[in-house]
């Protein structure tokens, strides 16, 4: 019982002290003039002439006040400075000081300074009991080498961080930051930003609706309705989520991740769980897995992983890699892809390499090896060497008759396939090949189809990628 009434003594004089200390009278340390009108208010006393107070541990200067003691309240007016040591300086026009809350309202060419931080402003509230400043009026605050404006925020001056409302920007010389609503804290140089989001350097513009950056180690994190903008190539990864890093030259991206790349008077259509994209000293490197799938007007294609190198302009697709050009399905262990001033110019097909196109719904001409090379003439496949175990099945047809009359079997080491308007025009066979040529009644169905042949969905794969295509309004 004692020591419980203790405490509750104890907790009374805790909070009468704390009122005692929060409601102090504010000393009138210096005035050239005093005087009282009685008539206008009996309370308030005119302050002119070097006028000099004090509040707990802040000190005021001004051209002239009114002071109220009644209320522990100054008014003042022209050449307002309130200071507390070095670190803090607000000055203004007009100044209402509210003594019990510690409280200075100013307006009209407000200057404050915390540390190495200075804002102007036509309007703050200062809470020097919580150490708290707050503007509803355009701000601009300058802080070493950066510059940040916002119509509405907060400042907590104890761990010097800015709450920004309504249209915030922060620029430096290498780096412009929007948003509608961002929290910044100063030594850290570290923004959360809600709403509308943007990022802008020389190197790439990125939006997104969530997310934080560290300006200090070149960090980012971004969440929903991300674009990012590479100005080098012009090409655009959107996503769910972004982490950036290395001073904001690489990526990982992933939840309904898209990029998508200009290839001359075409575009490079890209999606994967993960995208990962670096800058090199020498180009940019792009990766995609698992499950890329892409397109252009004249491919579609579908693969585990994927990387390309902007410099080399290759493209690598590797673990099962399949690619559609025009009717042809191509195959094999790894495919890589060599373009030239945006352009596909050459594939190399290696390995167990197979190349496919429909006859009709249960025949399919078929070419396989053990490497081939597909050769492009404006984007556009015009003929393929096969290198080393060739095997064919070629259906012949009758032209006149439009019907298929038979089926043209052929093993040769070395083949070149011709292709023009979009279709096999011919086939030159090196090294001794083994052809023959059966009527469609007399072949086995068995022997139809060369070892290592399947045909691979084409409509999944290019439903896959307009899906995503579609999320983005991209059609």
């Amino acid at each position: 019982m004692n020591k419980l009434f203790t405490y509750h003594v104890y907790l009374f004089f805790v909070l009468i002290s704390y009122m005692v200390q929060s409601q102090t009278q504010i000393e009138i340390i210096n005035a050239d003039k005093i005087s009282f009108n009685k008539k206008n208010n009996k309370d308030r006393q005119v302050l002119t002439g070097n006028v000099k107070a004090k509040h707990n541990n802040q000190f005021m200067s001004c051209d002239s006040a009114y002071y109220y003691a009644n209320e522990n309240k100054i008014e003042a007016f022209s050449e307002i400075d309130i200071w507390q040591g070095d670190t803090l300086s607000l000055k203004g026009d007009y100044l209402i000081y509210l003594g019990n809350h510690q409280l200075a309202e100013v307006e009209k060419n407000v200057r404050f300074r915390h540390n190495e931080m200075n804002l102007t402003s036509e309007q703050l509230r200062y809470n020097f009991e919580h150490n708290k400043g707050f503007f509803d009026q355009k701000a601009i605050i300058t802080e070493k080498n950066k510059s940040l404006k916002s119509n509405q925020g907060i400042y907590f001056a104890s761990i010097e961080k800015f709450d920004f409302y309504n249209d915030v920007i922060i620029e430096t010389k290498e780096e412009t930051l929007r948003s509608d609503t961002l929290y910044y804290w100063l030594e850290n140089e570290y923004a959360v930003f809600q709403s509308n989001g943007s990022i802008k350097n020389t190197k790439i513009n990125v939006n997104a609706q969530y997310g934080w950056i560290n300006q200090k180690t070149g960090e980012a994190f971004l969440n929903k309705n991300i674009k990012i903008v590479n100005l080098q190539n012009n090409s655009i990864l959107r996503a769910d989520t972004s982490y950036l890093f290395n001073e904001m030259n690489h990526s990982i991206s992933y939840g309904n991740a898209l990029f998508s790349m200009p290839l001359n008077e075409d575009t490079l259509y890209l999606t994967a769980d993960t995208i990962f994209q670096q800058k090199k000293s020498d180009g940019n490197l792009l990766k995609a897995h698992p499950k890329a799938y892409f397109k252009s007007i004249d491919m579609l294609g579908f693969c585990d992983s994927l990387s390309y190198l902007t410099k080399e302009e290759n493209l690598f697709l590797n673990k099962e890699p399949v690619i559609w050009l025009d009717q042809f399905q191509l195959t094999s262990d790894s495919i890589r892809i060599i373009l030239n001033k945006d352009q596909i110019e050459l594939a190399f097909l290696n390995k167990s390499a197979f190349i496919a196109s429909e006859v009709d719904t249960n025949s399919f001409n078929q070419i396989s090896g053990e490497n081939m090379k597909a050769y492009f003439n404006k984007n556009k496949l015009s003929n393929i060497e096969v290198i080393g175990n060739g095997e064919s099945i070629y259906y012949v047809a009758d032209e006149k008759k439009n019907e298929t009359v038979g089926v043209n079997k052929i093993i040769c080491s070395n083949m070149n396939i011709i292709i023009k308007n979009r279709k096999i025009e011919n086939i030159n066979f090196y090294k001794n090949p083994d052809a023959m040529l059966y009527p469609t009644n007399q072949i086995n169905p068995e022997n139809l189809l060369l070892k290592g042949f399947t045909w691979r969905n084409k409509t999944y794969v290019k439903n896959m990628i307009e899906h995503k295509m579609d999320k983005y309004q991209l059609f």
